[in-house]
This record gives C-alpha cells, sequence and structure tokens, in this order.
C-alpha cells in the first residue's frame, strides 16, 4: 500500500520481536519517502536491525492495517476483521471518505 492510499493520519509499526512501536504522521513520511513509497517497503527498513541473523523473521506489522482495510473495503463481507467495523465507519466519517457498504457474500449461519 501507498503512503498515498493509507488513510488514516498516523502510521503506527510495532515489532514483537524487538519492541518497536512507532507512530509516525503521515504527512511526515510522504515529504521523506514520497506519496507513491509502498508502506511494507518503509516498515521493513524501518525494523531492519531488528533481525540479527537471516534464519530469523521480522515479526514488525502495520498496526493498523486490518482497520485501514476495513475503512477502504465497501463489501462488508470481505472485511477481514468485522470487529473493526464500528470503528472503520467512524473513521470514514472523520475523514469524510464515502464509501457505500456492500455485501455480496453469504450471510453467516
Amino acid at each position: 500500500m501507498r503512503i498515498a492510499d493509507w488513510p488514516l493520519p498516523e502510521v503506527r509499526i510495532v515489532c514483537t520481536k524487538c519492541g518497536l512501536e512507532s507512530t509516525l504522521p503521515r504527512d511526515s513520511l510522504a515529504a521523506v519517502f514520497g506519496d507513491d513509497a509502498d508502506l511494507f517497503s518503509i516498515r521493513q527498513e524501518m525494523t531492519s536491525s531488528c533481525i540479527p541473523t537471516k534464519n530469523e523473521v521480522c515479526q514488525s506489522k502495520l498496526a493498523d492495517a486490518l482497520l485501514v482495510q476495513a475503512i477502504l473495503q465497501p463489501d462488508v463481507a470481505k472485511v477481514v476483521e468485522p470487529s473493526l467495523l464500528p470503528e472503520a465507519r467512524e473513521w470514514r466519517e472523520k475523514l469524510g471518505i464515502p464509501v457505500v457498504e456492500i455485501n455480496t457474500g453469504q450471510e453467516a449461519a
């Protein structure tokens, strides 16, 4: 996902391996890396020092990635974490993001 596509005002990066917890303003990241920069690459670059050997896997993540997916996904059946839908709706309203929700999936029994 590009910085320009991230709807939240901040980007939170956390790593359970090294303990990194960083909250960065999206606008600051855009000023440094450019709007087209890939957030996953930035995350990887910021946590590159936490992996001491090639045999270990980085455990960093964009902490709000599932919330962003819920904000941007109009098909509620495709939202990965449905419990985030109420917060996603609040963010859409705050940010003025017009999303008409649809449901093309099967209803859960």
